[in-house]
């Protein structure tokens, strides 16, 4: 099912700890990480951005959709992503996930929209055996100026910025292996080795 929500997929680290390749375009099964991200949430989302700060004319290469270089210099992490998005967004709500989690969920964006109808939130993130994941999160797109703020006083915690504001969680323990997050080459080819349903 298809909601008035914008998709924002956060390409635009260092990943260092992958060597400083660029995460999205690393391959997976024969395909591009962040061609399996796509596959994956553009069910799920209206529109859909790819947030990148280098590689550019590759990522349009590999899609049609927009690309969104960070509007603060010197990658300050994922913050400057979702603000980013959240600037480029024309719905009420936008959802950020990274780009080197290729098993997303078919429901994800769907659960997180519904848990925020329930109980009254700014933000509806996900929670995996008690802790929290997140960058994969759905939020107003309204939070922008205190979000700008936040980071212009030199904040660049994601879990502490989402403390200033109504949160709520939506448990997704039961799909974990759907989160892999691939932060190293070990970590690629692991999961390189097992078929993806």
């Amino acid at each position: 099912m298809q909601y008035p929500i914008t998709g924002v997929i956060l390409a635009g680290g260092r990943a260092t700890r992958m060597g400083g390749e660029d995460k999205g375009l690393i391959q997976l099964h024969g395909n591009y990480l962040i061609n399996h991200v796509i596959t994956a949430l553009r069910p799920q989302v209206d529109t859909l951005f790819i947030n990148a700060n280098r590689n550019q004319d590759r990522y349009r290469e590999l899609t049609d959709l927009p690309i969104i270089s960070d509007i603060i210099a010197e990658y300050p992490g994922p913050l400057a992503g979702i603000a980013t998005g959240l600037q480029h967004a024309t719905t009420e709500y936008v959802f950020f996930t990274p780009c080197d989690s290729p098993l997303i969920p078919k429901d994800l964006v769907a659960r997180l929209y519904q848990a925020m109808q329930q109980q009254p939130a700014a933000i509806s993130t996900v929670m995996i055996d008690g802790y929290l994941q997140p960058v994969f999160a759905l939020m107003q797109r309204c939070l922008l100026p205190e979000l700008l703020e936040f980071l212009d006083s030199g904040q660049r915690k994601v879990e502490m910025w989402y403390r200033h504001y109504p949160l709520v969680s939506v448990d997704f323990s039961d799909q974990s292996a759907n989160f892999v997050n691939l932060n190293s080459p070990e970590e690629l080819a692991q999961l390189d080795r097992v078929k993806i349903v």
